[in-house]
C-alpha cells in the first residue's frame, strides 16, 4: 500500500488513492470518501464526483511518468 498521499487530511473530505489509465486519455485521480457523515462514506471515486457532491479535493499529486 502506498504510504505517501493517502494519509487523511483534516482540510480535505477525501483520500487520493491513484491514478486510473486510461487507454488514449488524461489518466484520472482516484479518491476515497472519508467524510464520516457522507452517504458515500467509503466509495471510490473521481475529482468530478467528489467536486459534485461539493466535498473538499485534497491535492493532486503529479500523474506518474508514462501516463497521458
Amino acid at each position: 500500500m502506498p504510504d505517501n498521499a493517502n494519509q487523511p487530511d483534516k482540510n480535505s473530505d477525501a483520500v487520493f488513492l491513484g491514478w486510473q489509465d486510461i487507454l488514449e486519455k488524461k489518466p484520472i485521480a482516484l479518491y476515497i470518501i472519508t467524510a464520516a457523515d457522507h452517504p458515500s462514506y467509503g466509495s471510490s471515486v473521481s475529482e468530478d464526483t467528489l467536486r459534485k457532491f461539493n466535498l473538499q479535493v485534497p491535492p493532486i499529486p503529479p500523474s506518474p511518468e508514462g501516463m497521458k
